[in-house]
């Protein structure tokens, strides 16, 4: 299997982890939150503002999200099996710890920076009432309980002390820091879970790590990262992922898109695996090529290679070209044998002078692409089309209509770009995930997980145990919709999850 589909994996199957983390509000009622109310936060007091990781659950089977959130929970067949593990990470059995022991509102668990290599965890669960009496703490193998006013801690002697002492308002807890508290007060108030990454968490716990972890800690760093709050709330047939960063940045620096309304999502054909909207990306075209992998993963590098040749022979036209690319940029992946087809459509303002200079640029273009001591290629044209075909199977196709450039690595990508006619948009799974209309975003993202599925275990991704295991929930999941924004300082994103 290849090296790469694994991180694919973790990647696609962190949404729906995400989606089912909420398992413990089956086990652990009661609660005394308002209905309508966020979730109950007093964990947070406990709970140091430095802290790597922070992943909170509301048990309060007496608000409507938490309530929702169980039913759509259970459409997954490895929910129970989740819930289980769960139960069995976050509770202490060996300590007398058991989930009926939760009777309040809320559950959390933290990682914190004790001073060593390895990072201290602390467990709050919330029994809703003050204990009696003086309870002494427990030592049951390399963790301790302990009771902190009306929560009974799990953890070891340094992160029970933390703990201790922010309760007799020694030190600075999570619950006073700004960015945390400012992230976290925009999260929607239906959410069922919240957790907070700090950026050391980021680069300490989760990009390390290969699977799972490694597949969020990659989603979540970002260039001037202060922290992430993250938020996942149930929505009707689905679940919405809400991830709001705060960023460190210089005065005036600029997010890497800039703001946007979508437009060109007319140009994919309805059965498109997925569609990518961005603005400003002309350069970064290489490394979106090389993401998509598949038969034109060797585009990258020759486009490297063209806009460092172009720039020296013709710094004109390779201005021209990249001035294409500086507004909305639309990318979409259709079926295709032996590889999906890679198509780019971007804004032209002036058809006639868009298509000259392209015309220009298609000999030197050639010339640069050519293979070492190999004949130059020659462009052809059909139907409005121009169609070059590199080395190893490489094909570029383009047509300028109905002002827009269309670009593609097969030729009928062109071509059904130009007939889609809003095709994808007008589906059921676009509509379920990113609905009608467009609105200012920094980034569009839709994957028809259904099909990207099909085709990955048609590519052998059947033979991987891991895949296995968590297949028939993956599966449940039809589509998945995002949606970024953001400004210097902070961006969110919002990440619906169609669970029909």
């Amino acid at each position: 299997m290849p090296a790469g589909r694994p991180r694919l994996l973790a990647v696609l199957a962190a949404a729906l982890v995400v989606a089912v983390a909420a398992a413990l509000m089956l086990l652990l009622t009661g609660g005394d939150d308002e209905p309508d109310a966020p979730p109950a936060a007093r964990a947070t007091a406990l709970i140091p503002a430095d802290a790597l990781v922070y992943l909170h659950l509301s048990t309060d089977a007496q608000r409507p999200g938490t309530r929702e959130a169980e039913a759509i929970a259970r459409r997954f067949p490895g929910f129970a099996r989740v819930r289980d593990d769960v139960v069995r990470r976050v509770t202490a059995p060996s300590c007398g710890v058991r989930p009926a022991d939760v009777r309040g509102a809320e559950a959390a668990l933290a990682f914190l920076d004790t001073g060593g290599g390895t990072a201290g965890s602390l467990v709050l669960l919330d029994t809703g009432r003050e204990p009696q009496g003086t309870p002494r703490d427990r030592q049951c193998g390399p963790v301790q309980t302990a009771r902190i006013g009306r929560f009974l801690a799990v953890g070891q002697p340094q992160t029970l002390q933390l703990a201790r002492e922010l309760a007799r308002g020694k030190g600075r807890s999570l619950a006073q820091q700004a960015r945390y508290r400012r992230a976290t007060a925009q999260l929607p108030a239906d959410r069922v879970a919240d957790g907070w990454v700090s950026r050391e968490g980021v680069a300490r716990l989760l990009a390390p790590r290969g699977g799972l972890l490694g597949g969020a800690g990659t989603l979540l760093a970002q260039p001037g990262l202060v922290g992430a709050a993250i938020a996942v709330s149930p929505r009707e047939d689905g679940a919405l992922l809400t991830v709001r960063s705060a960023l460190e940045r210089p005065t005036g620096a600029a997010g890497t898109f800039r703001p946007f309304t979508p437009r060109l999502q007319d140009t994919a054909p309805r059965g498109a695996l997925a569609y990518l909207a961005v603005s400003g990306v002309s350069g970064g075209l290489a490394r979106i090529a090389d993401v998509a992998g598949g038969s034109f993963a060797g585009l990258g590098p020759l486009l490297v290679r063209a806009r460092r040749e172009l720039a020296r022979q013709t710094p004109g036209l390779q201005r021209d070209l990249l001035d294409l690319f500086r507004g909305e940029v639309g990318l979409t992946l259709t079926p295709g044998l032996p590889a999906p087809t890679l198509t780019v459509a971007v804004a032209a303002r002036d058809r006639d002078a868009t298509a000259a200079a392209l015309r220009r640029v298609e000999a030197p273009l050639a010339r640069i692409l050519a293979p070492s001591g190999g004949p130059t290629p020659r462009w052809t044209r059909a139907d409005g089309v121009a169609s070059l075909r590199l080395t190893a199977g490489i094909e570029v196709h383009y047509a300028v209509d109905e002002g827009r450039v269309l670009i593609a690595t097969r030729r009928d990508g062109v071509l059904d770009a130009r007939s889609a006619d809003g095709g994808l948009a007008d589906s059921d799974a676009w509509r379920a995930v990113l609905g009608n209309g467009g609105k200012p975003t920094t980034s569009l993202v839709f994957l028809d997980l259904s099909q990207l599925l099909r085709l990955a275990e048609q590519t052998g991704l059947n033979d991987d145990r891991a895949y296995q295991a968590v297949r028939d929930d993956l599966v449940k999941v039809r589509a998945i919709g995002a949606r970024s924004s953001g400004s210097a300082d902070e961006s969110t994103a919002e990440i619906l999850l169609s669970i029909p």
